[in-house]
């Protein structure tokens, strides 16, 4: 699954068993908007257990640290998330679109190719299946990068008085 850039960068890129959830949840905090990141929603670990039984949850360890994850999740599972379902009525995708995201990449690892590398190993993960994702408008890096793995702006929408681009891509 590791792509040139993954080896470059001494990157583990599997998936995710339940022994990885306690470092994704330190990942996750360090993330969060109240810890100073842009990850919007915290999600408790009982939610990465039953997405990981579901769908597959990347993930990328360098030197046994865990660096970053991508979430794929049904739409069952966005349910009740306001964000997720404000980009699914923008734009709603195939019938079998899933929800890409959370996209989490520790600080010291940005912009070394590490959520290209993760982006690939979802799509291969999800052959032929629909990714849908948000960014928000004013994410110039992001949307550069999900424009870079091949998504496309496909819709806008406005959720508590923010901005955001729907993008998606054909796996």
């Amino acid at each position: 699954m590791p792509s040139e850039d993954a080896r470059a960068h001494d990157y583990d890129v599997r998936l995710a068993t339940p022994w990885d959830i306690p470092d994704i949840l330190v990942l996750q905090e360090a993330n969060l908007i109240r810890s100073g990141g842009s990850l919007s929603v915290e999600f408790p670990p009982a939610w990465f257990e039953t997405i990981m039984r579901e769908m597959p949850l990347v993930i990328a360890r360098r030197g046994g640290a865990l660096v970053g994850y991508l979430i794929a999740s049904t739409r069952e599972h966005a349910r009740g998330q306001p964000l997720t379902e404000a980009k699914f009525t923008a734009y709603p995708g195939a019938d079998d679109a899933y929800n890409a995201g959370p996209l989490c990449v520790a600080a010291g690892e940005r912009g070394r190719g590490l959520a290209l590398v993760l982006m690939e190993a979802q799509r291969l993960q999800l052959p032929g299946r629909e990714g849908v994702a948000f960014v928000r408008f004013d994410n110039a890096a992001s949307r550069a990068t999900h424009a870079r793995a091949g998504y496309r702006e496909a819709a806008t929408f406005t959720h508590a008085g923010v901005a955001y681009v729907v993008v998606a891509r054909q796996g």
